[in-house]
């Protein structure tokens, strides 16, 4: 464990982790009107990893449609900001983003959150998916080039 200005490395990847999983992105547009007219989805903001995550319980089509698009969006903004995100879950999902962000400058620069141990909601699950995909497009694609 090294130090950074009186800092363990640690508590500072924990520390990036959960600045960019709240991140609030003002600028996502899709689905606004809606999210207006709807007190719950108002509230939330839509704007962050979290918010939306959790927002994904509702059953609502038109709400997991705006939800996802979300998500691909604050991936991308993620990716162009240089801090691609990768969203974990499962056993000891904790102490993997731990480890794998000891190395935040590889060539990826990739940064690893925690969404859950063991057992995640559905929602959860499927909210994950769908951001790492995107994650997972915008590396391929420049790694290729285009």
């Amino acid at each position: 464990m090294s130090e950074v200005n009186g800092q363990n490395s640690d508590t500072l990847e924990v520390e990036l982790s959960q600045k960019l999983y709240t991140k609030c992105f003002k600028n996502l547009n899709y689905g606004s009107e809606i999210i207006e007219k709807t007190p719950a989805l108002k509230n939330s903001g839509l704007c962050s990893i979290f918010d939306c995550l959790f927002s994904l319980a509702y059953k609502e089509e038109y709400i997991q449609k705006i939800v996802k698009a979300r998500l691909i969006g604050i991936a991308t903004q993620l990716y162009r900001e240089g801090n691609p995100v990768i969203l974990i879950s499962g056993m000891e999902g904790y102490s993997i983003t731990l480890e794998k962000n000891q190395n935040t400058n590889d060539d990826d620069k990739i940064v690893y959150i925690s969404v859950g141990d063991c057992l995640i909601p559905n929602y959860i699950s499927i909210g994950k998916e769908v951001f790492n995909q995107q994650t997972n497009k915008l590396l391929k694609e420049n790694k290729n080039g285009l």
